[in-house]
């Protein structure tokens, strides 16, 4: 009754979901449950099946449910956060019994790759490496704000041919406990560690999202030799108290956020006047230096037009100009979705918990637009990347699963 073409597929991938032997021009619900770290995920849709008794996600609209256009991963896209709420009266069909069911695994990372621990001279992180000798190219995944170990990015690049690598900052065993003690000498170090590696080859990118933009900008002023840069939603520049870094032993030289001009909603604040404003304030001593970025350093932004912590139209318009005037190589995506553009069929985050300043921060963003246009982002990062580090070797097909069973408190996504 139910049909799912791969029941076990990466994370990227895309599936295709029927129905046949219903009955005629009846209405019936797809309902999809993500198990995650955060507890179970929902989407729905409410589908009339055709006069063969067929529904067919590809090519059939939904009367109603989480999204509303013929999308075959319109479900994956529009996952939400409602363990306690029940979709009650929109959950209309003329039955509520429960007529089939499957389990479908998403996998984070190829089977092949293999996972390399590094933890030497003060440094430690994770390298993805596709089968064989190489040499490979390599992108490395800046760290994120909260300053862990983030492995998201990587296996998915990793899991289209590419060696990638990524690492903490602070806030982990053996690193500083702030990010104020963290100087960038570390970060290049961590450039150095990939350089050495037999299997890396010269092409060599660097990819941020959010303030690890920022800091792969800044890397990009003491590496000439990188090949591409990648920035999502990054600040134009350092910020105080809760955005910078050290730079030969000094704190870098940045600007002072007001706090005062963040709005609160309902417990959740907006931000966007707060990175104008100092934005705006921003001197040559507290601006990333962009003329010492080589030339041949090409760059790719994207900057969300529903963004609550920063303001993406001028963000984004400003990098832009500064490299313009600096001679560089630049695409631009404007997109509408809100600051968190990370990975395809990532449920949305609207909003996340500063530990550090203690405050929920909003990110923005519709929930189907949103998701819908960080599939579109994520091409374009690879088609990006194709272009300037090379086209990575595919990776074999793997063994494919084709049953999932679901065992209790051992399917939460992981990686």
């Amino acid at each position: 009754m139910l049909h799912v073409d791969k029941v076990d597929s990466l994370l990227t991938e895309k599936v295709r979901i029927s129905a046949s032997g219903l009955n005629e021009f009846e209405c019936y619900q797809f309902q999809l449950l993500l198990h995650s770290d955060q507890g179970i995920l929902r989407s729905f849709c409410l589908i009339r099946s055709d006069g063969l008794g067929e529904i067919d996600l590809d090519t059939d609209k939904p009367i109603r449910g989480t999204y509303h256009d013929v999308d075959p991963m319109g479900l994956f896209l529009t996952l939400l956060r409602t363990d306690d709420v029940q979709y009650g009266a929109y959950t209309i069909s003329n039955s509520d019994r429960l007529l089939d069911q499957l389990h479908l695994k998403k996998r984070w990372c190829h089977p092949s790759i293999e996972q390399i621990q590094i933890s030497r001279d003060g440094l430690y992180g994770t390298i993805f490496k596709p089968p064989g000798p190489g040499p490979f190219p390599c992108i490395i995944d800046t760290p994120v704000i909260s300053g862990k170990l983030y492995k998201g990015h990587a296996a998915l690049f990793a899991s289209e041919g590419y060696l990638t690598y990524c690492f903490p900052m602070f806030d982990e065993p053996g690193l500083p406990e702030k990010m104020i003690d963290v100087d960038v000498e570390y970060l290049s170090r961590q450039i150095r560690l990939v350089q050495s590696l037999s299997y890396c080859s010269d092409k060599i990118g660097l990819y941020g999202n959010s303030f690890a933009g920022t800091i792969a900008m800044h890397l990009a002023t003491r590496h000439r030799e990188l090949s591409a840069v990648v920035s999502v939603n990054g600040p134009e520049a350092f910020y105080r108290e809760t955005g910078f870094i050290k730079e030969d032993g000094e704190p870098i030289r940045c600007e002072k956020l007001d706090d005062s001009l963040s709005v609160p909603h309902n417990g959740v604040l907006r931000q966007t006047e707060v990175f104008k404003d100092v934005f705006r304030r921003l001197t040559e001593e507290t601006s990333i230096k962009w003329e010492r970025i080589s030339r041949k350093v090409p760059f790719r932004l994207v900057a969300s037009l529903d963004d609550w912590l920063l303001c993406g139209v001028s963000n984004g318009y400003n990098i832009r100009e500064h490299l313009r005037k600096t001679g560089h190589q630049i695409e631009i995506d404007f997109v509408p979705g809100g600051h968190t553009i990370i990975i395809p069929y990532q449920p949305h985050q609207w909003f996340a918990f500063n530990k550090f300043i203690r405050i929920l921060l909003g990110f923005g963003g519709e929930n189907y637009l949103h998701s819908k246009f960080q599939v579109n982002v994520w091409e374009g990062h690879l088609k990006f990347f194709k272009k300037h580090l090379g086209i990575p070797q595919r990776l074999p097909d793997y063994k494919r699963e084709t049953r999932i069973i679901m065992v209790a408190d051992k399917n939460n996504s992981k990686l």
